[in-house]
């Protein structure tokens, strides 16, 4: 019996980008959209790996949109024990983007890593980038339950394109010597790194 491999993430994404070059025309939102729907029509939805495939498209998005360099994954120096899904770093204001697919209880968890975030970094800035709106409606009702987040966005929205308008605004760079950005999977994410790693000119 011939058992055949799983695709892994990294294959799924490269294989969405070359089966659907990428549109000049989509604005971010309309990005996001078109290829999470693609993602899902195309290898059904698989919970375990649904997040990371949403933060792969988010980076690609950010990215084409010229803001770089992104770290994935990465923690900050006196931060403990979180793991931030996407840091952009700007010395004054370091921006960190959560993204979750689903937020249920997630958000609460999310609001935890903001609020030790901002204890050390007062500037920073901390999104929660989602696909559920019922959700977000939800959270929107009651802006009291949550103290660190600054926004709950919809990422296949025109929310979305309104972030990266702000955040165009911010001169973003690698971070410093002293390793403010720490323990990234990837070191940092730029164009050269996503042509590598899909094959996808941006």
């Amino acid at each position: 019996m011939i058992i055949l491999s799983k695709k892994t993430n990294k294959q799924i994404v490269k294989k969405l980008f070359q089966d659907y070059p990428i549109d000049p025309s989509l604005t971010p939102g309309e990005l996001v959209d078109f290829y999470y729907t693609s993602y899902l029509n195309d290898n059904g939805s698989n919970n375990s790996r649904n997040g990371t495939i949403l933060e792969e498209i988010l980076v690609i998005a950010l990215l084409r949109e010229g803001i770089s360099p992104i770290y994935t994954q990465a923690s900050m120096a006196f931060v403990p024990n979180v793991i931030f899904d996407i840091l952009i770093y700007n010395r004054k204001t370091p921006i960190c983007i959560s993204s979750k697919v689903s937020l249920r209880e997630r958000w609460k968890q999310a609001d935890i890593e903001a609020m030790a975030m901002k204890y050390v970094h007062r500037r920073a800035k901390y999104y929660v980038l989602t696909l559920n709106h019922q959700e977000v409606k939800a959270r929107r009702q009651d802006e009291n339950e949550y103290v660190g987040i600054d926004e709950f966005i919809l990422a296949d929205t025109k929310e979305f394109d309104e972030l990266i308008i702000d955040l165009k605004k911010i001169a973003f760079s690698k971070s410093e010597s002293i390793e403010v950005i720490k323990d990234a999977s990837i070191k940092m994410v730029d164009e050269n790194i996503i042509k590598d790693k899909y094959g996808l000119v941006l």
